[in-house]
């Protein structure tokens, strides 16, 4: 067996004289049990292999040791109500049915055997799956290194978890990863997944905000921003199994991006719309670069979808919306082939297209379902391009020349709310729950973020119901939502500009959290334009001001230059009083 560390302090072990000569702890007599046998039994080393004399015995026991002993299983035919510890550590267990009374729930109504454990240890076992480790609320440390188990898969939300080892064992990807809100430590040394050199910004961006330690190694400072920073859909897809290849995160982003679309992609195949394309972006004409959303900068859902259904149905039956319309593509005469590739799917993966016989007239036909905009796109017929004189233009993406089909909004019946083929789109923001929170009548194709989404992530949905039924969903996720550039949207001096009274500044900041020292001067401007600043006689906070004799025929400006708490500065703006009279 490879040795292994406890990852906290272990109650005191008690002494071999409490063992009998036989390997058997001795059976004090009835009501001579003092309150330190019933709390702590330490049975290490004694060629065990069953517990249920023991468990009769001592129905309270709370802390119970059962280090290297025969165990394949552990089997108290009575609940242990009391236990909070059980080390089992250097055994051979296969399986933590026994936490369920020795078979795995099917639903979270099983009954757990113990359920006041708080610490477990099964360090050094033959255990494969995490399957059954879930709705343990009580439970603090879970030590089970040195087995052999190969996913996060069947490892449940376990509220009160703050130690987590799985050192030695066989997993290879963060797929499955649990929400553990408490974790402060998790060891995962000498398992496939800590060769990869991101491997501990993957593992910090996934766990919470609470997280300490790694492999019992302090997470640096650089290491928890980049991680920060991978919030959203990278440590959504890391989730799933997304590992980046290397420590650049633009390019962690892209190969996210990809991860999630193919997944989506591969999760669509037999539906009756087959996802070929969906991303949140800014609008095109946005003067800011990136993807990275920011407060009151749109986001925009871009989406295509291809209706798998047959054309007939296709056609009669099409899937309702306010924002997203089904758009047909079609190309006639004899071919063995036809693809369809554009802006719609970023040109890529080209969409194969239906063929349809109709008597002698063969075609080739399909329905994408996109949002308004002009849709650039090119035919691949048996391999070759083909380009109509009709729409015809220069790609603006740099394709070359191709088609294009403006896509316009479609006046809504109103009989729409009564359809029961409909696409709907909703918008969600994370929570400190690892989930996201729906966002009421939030439900176009573009979302502005306010303040309240500051480093929270977005989520789009594309919902899918047919015939009243639902079908499917596509969504992606945003980034943290980075502040938007400090600004004062309003600034005003209130009160009367007589000597004697009192000035008072009222501004609005907007962009992230602003900074504690507010960046304010006033500035006296006398009859003949010179400008003198007196700052230094304003109020402490800088925002009153006491007009004097000396301030008497001229005016008072204020100049505000909002900056946020990473010293960000946007742009200065002013406010003028009029001229200071003299006191009445």
């Amino acid at each position: 067996k490879l040795q292994f560390l406890y990852l906290i302090a272990l109650p005191a072990t008690a002494s071999d004289s409490t063992m009998g000569g036989g390997g058997r702890p001795k059976t004090p007599r009835s009501g001579s049990v003092g309150r330190a046998a019933r709390e702590k039994l330490v049975l290490n080393k004694q060629d065990l292999n069953s517990i249920k004399q023991i468990a009769y015995e001592y129905p309270d026991v709370e802390f119970l040791y059962l280090r290297e002993n025969d165990f394949d299983a552990f089997d108290p035919y009575i609940r242990l109500v009391d236990l909070k510890m059980l080390d089992l550590s250097l055994n051979n267990i296969t399986s933590v049915a026994f936490l369920w009374g020795g078979a795995l729930p099917t639903t979270r109504g099983g009954e757990l055997a113990l359920p006041r454990l708080r610490h477990l240890y099964l360090t050094g076992n033959c255990i494969e799956t995490l399957h059954g480790l879930s709705f343990l609320n009580s439970l603090e440390t879970l030590a089970l290194s040195n087995n052999c188990i190969t996913s996060f898969e069947g490892l449940g939300s376990l509220p009160n978890l703050k130690v987590l080892s799985l050192n030695f064992n066989e997993i290879g990807t963060l797929k499955h990863f649990p929400f553990l809100p408490s974790l402060t430590q998790i060891g995962l040394q000498n398992n496939p997944i800590a060769e990869h050199p991101t491997y501990r910004v993957m593992t910090a961006s996934v766990c919470c905000a609470y997280l300490k330690k790694i492999d019992s190694v302090p997470i640096s400072d650089v290491d928890l921003d980049t991680a920060d920073r991978m919030q959203g859909k990278v440590a959504f897809c890391i989730t799933e199994g997304f590992v980046p290849t290397c420590f650049d995160e633009e390019l962690v982003k892209a190969e996210a991006d990809a991860f999630l679309l193919e997944l989506q992609r591969q999760q669509s195949v037999g539906k009756p719309l087959r996802l070929r394309s969906v991303s949140l972006t800014r609008p095109e004409d946005s003067p800011y670069k990136g993807t990275t959303p920011i407060e009151d900068v749109p986001i925009v859902l871009r989406v295509c979808l291809q209706d798998m259904r047959p054309i007939m149905k296709s056609r009669n039956d099409v899937f309702h919306s306010t924002c997203i319309f089904p758009v047909a593509f079609q190309v006639t005469g004899e071919a063995s082939e036809v693809l369809v590739t554009g802006s719609m799917n970023d040109w890529d993966h080209p969409i194969p297209l239906d063929k349809v016989v109709n008597g002698e007239q063969v075609s080739f036909q399909t329905y994408l379902y996109l949002p308004p905009g002009e849709h650039e796109y090119r035919y691949l017929v048996d391999g070759v391009e083909k380009v109509n004189d009709v729409r015809k233009t220069v790609s603006k993406y740099g394709k070359g020349t191709c088609n294009y089909y403006p896509v316009s909004n479609i006046e809504v019946p109103d009989d729409q709310e009564d359809r029961d083929t409909i696409l709907h789109i909703r918008w969600l923001r994370s929570n400190d729950y690892n989930g996201f929170d729906l966002l009421a009548d939030e439900n176009g194709l573009s979302y502005t973020p306010t303040e309240d989404d500051v480093g929270r992530c977005m989520r789009c949905e594309v919902l899918a119901y047919e015939e009243g039924s639902f079908n499917s969903i596509y969504f992606d996720i945003t980034q943290p939502v980075l502040p938007g550039f400090p600004t004062c949207t309003d600034l005003q001096i209130s009160g009367e500009a007589v000597e004697g009274q009192r000035l008072s500044v009222e501004y609005c900041y907007k962009g992230g959290e602003e900074h504690p020292q507010l960046n304010l001067r006033w500035i006296r401007v006398t009859p003949d334009r010179e400008e003198l600043d007196v700052t230094e006689l304003a109020e402490p906070d800088l925002l009153c001001f006491y007009c004097t004799s000396d301030d008497v025929a001229c005016t008072l400006r204020v100049e505000f230059a909002p900056m946020r708490s990473d010293w960000t500065t946007g742009n200065t703006v002013t406010a003028t009083t009029k001229v200071v009279q003299p006191a009445k």
